[in-house]
């Protein structure tokens, strides 16, 4: 039985820079980068997310590439107030598909933009019941 999501493993074209994303914007730390003649692989690690890592991966030798097998839509990250973290990442210079964030199935308001190599960020606004029963 499936008990939770361990990773999300994204390809990236610069190593250096895509870290520095994560960390920067995301507030991830790096917590192992190895490599070897195929491949870099990076794990960032989040305090606020304790069993989850995101995988950062580079084909040093594109012969032997295995990024185009799978393709992940899109990576989504709960905040508690999604204006003021838009308004923050704007003057970081991100630019959202959307103006305004919009809202979900679910009810909660979402709103997307895109990392350094194209892959989908979403954020999604936690809904203030499971803010107050996080805390």
């Amino acid at each position: 039985m499936i008990k939770r999501i361990e990773h999300v493993g994204i390809m990236v074209s610069n190593m250096d820079e895509s870290i520095t994303f994560y960390e920067t914007l995301l507030g991830f730390q790096l917590r192992v980068r190895v490599k070897n003649e195929e491949k870099e692989i990076a794990f960032l690690s989040h305090n606020g997310l304790p069993d989850f890592e995101i995988e950062l991966l580079h084909d040093l030798q594109p012969t032997t590439s295995y990024s185009a097998y799978g393709l992940v839509n899109h990576v989504a990250f709960i905040v508690h107030d999604i204006e003021e973290i838009i308004s923050y990442y704007k003057q970081k210079g991100i630019v959202f598909e959307t103006e305004k964030p919009k809202y979900g199935i679910n009810g909660r308001k979402t709103i997307r933009f895109r990392g350094l190599d194209g892959e989908i960020l979403q954020l999604v606004e936690e809904k203030k019941e499971e803010f107050i029963q996080n805390k």
